[in-house]
Order: structure tokens, then C-alpha cells, then sequence
């Protein structure tokens, strides 16, 4: 495991010293803060006019939508492809390989390195989230955060599938242009189909990504839960799975 943990330092290493990273990090700070700065206005603005009031403050959860199903997505992509394709394009895996570390623990710490970025994002946005609500005097009860804390970690298990199967993909690509094209363009076909095709809400890996509504909520029942877990473990294993054999066997 030694040579997993260092490959997966030096791959999260990686990906922190690509300045975008870090500037899209903040670029999702400000989109809490222009949305809070917007609440209060037009607040202030329905107060004045006699209308009834309105919260528009920007909750964890109420912004974990946005964020789960849009822009985390798109970095993880981005991180994906920059891990695999672009290393791979540019012969950089080539000495990569090279070191003492089998294929396999080189392919998941660069999974893994692209899923702490995502964890590291959506704590980010719960932080700015809960001090946001403490500043505007909308302060959430413990039991809130608690909630909002327990499903920003739930997401991280779909994200984690979401990442192989990215990862699979990058593979075949052979410049980051087209690997994004077609990253992005799977990750619309498969949340849009559910919408014309309402059998493959369950079928599909990417539904799971909101999964959290679930085990907050009512709990659907032991049978139901066992059901999703296996759909999204299995849809993992078989994503990391085939990636990893086809790493192994990549001439970079």
C-alpha cells in the first residue's frame, strides 16, 4: 500500500499545481456569494414592495444540486482527462510506468487523486455555505448540519463510479478535446434518457448521483437500499475493473 499512497500524493500533487483547479475552486466560492448577495437584495427588495418575504440564502443543501450535477462533474472530467489522456498523449506515462509501482495502484491513485478534488470542492462549498447562513443571521440548527454534512458525504460514493467510468473513457481517447466531447457528451445522453425512458431511472449509474434524498429521507426499506448499493458498487467494480485491465495493457 506504500506504493499506492505515494502515487496517489503525487497525483493529487499533480492536480493541485494546475492553477485552473484552484481558480475553479474560488470561481464556485463566488457563485455561493453572488447567489447570497442576490437573496439579500431581493429580499430587501419584496420587504420594501410589501410582498411576502423570501429565504433565497444559500444553503448546503440547497446548493449541492447544482454543484453535484453540473460543475463537479465537469472538473472531475477535466481532472480525468488531464490524468490519462493528456499523460498519456504527451508520453509523460511513459516514465510514469516506469517506477517501481504495478499499472493497477497508478490507475486508481490518479481515481482516487480526481475524487479527493472533488470531496475537497464540495467541503469547501458546505464551509462557505454554513459561515454564509451565520453572517446573514439564518445560522442552521446542529441537526441541519449534520444532515447537510452526511449527504455531502453519500455523494461521494456515485461521484467515486462516476470518476471510473470517466477514467475508462479517457483511455480511449487520444487528445483531451475529444476524451472532454465525449465525456460530457455520455453524462448528458445518460441523464437525459430517464427523462423519455422512465424504466432506466434505476438502471442508470448517473441517477445515483442524488442518492443522498434517499438515506436522509424516508428510508426506502432494506431490500431497496441492498438493490441500489449493488447497482452502484457493481457499476464501480466494473468500470474500475475494465480500466485497469486496459491500463495494463496500454502501450503509452
Amino acid at each position: 500500500m506504500t506504493a499506492l499512497s505515494a502515487s496517489y500524493r503525487n497525483e493529487f500533487a499533480k492536480l493541485l499545481s494546475r492553477k485552473k483547479y484552484i481558480v475553479f475552486l474560488f470561481i464556485g466560492l463566488a457563485i455561493c456569494l453572488i447567489w447570497a448577495g442576490l437573496g439579500q437584495l431581493l429580499a430587501s427588495f419584496i420587504k420594501q414592495s410589501g410582498g411576502l418575504s423570501l429565504v433565497l440564502s444559500p444553503t448546503p443543501m440547497g446548493m449541492l444540486p447544482f454543484f453535484l450535477q453540473i460543475l463537479v462533474p465537469l472538473l472531475m472530467f477535466m481532472g480525468i482527462s488531464d490524468l490519462l489522456t493528456v499523460e498519456g498523449a504527451d508520453s509523460t506515462m511513459r516514465a510514469m510506468i516506469c517506477r517501481p509501482v504495478e499499472r493497477w495502484k497508478l490507475y486508481a491513485a490518479k481515481i482516487l487523486a480526481v475524487v479527493t478534488y472533488a470531496a475537497l470542492y464540495l467541503t469547501s462549498i458546505f464551509i462557505i455555505c454554513a459561515i454564509l447562513n451565520l453572517i446573514f443571521g439564518k445560522a442552521l440548527s446542529v441537526t441541519d448540519l449534520v444532515l447537510a454534512l452526511i449527504s455531502y458525504a453519500l455523494t461521494l460514493i456515485p461521484l467515486a463510479v462516476l470518476a471510473s467510468f470517466a477514467a475508462l473513457v479517457a483511455l480511449l481517447g487520444r487528445s483531451s478535446t475529444l476524451t472532454m466531447f465525449i465525456l460530457l457528451l455520455s453524462y448528458l445522453l445518460l441523464n437525459v434518457l430517464p427523462v423519455f425512458f422512465p424504466v432506466l431511472s434505476e438502471m442508470l449509474f448517473t441517477s445515483y448521483l442524488s442518492w443522498y434524498r434517499l438515506w436522509i429521507g424516508a428510508l426506502p426499506g432494506i431490500s431497496k437500499l441492498i438493490h441500489m448499493l449493488a447497482i452502484v458498487l457493481g457499476y464501480g467494480t466494473v468500470f474500475f475493473m475494465a480500466g485497469s485491465l486496459l491500463f495494463d495493457r496500454k502501450d503509452f
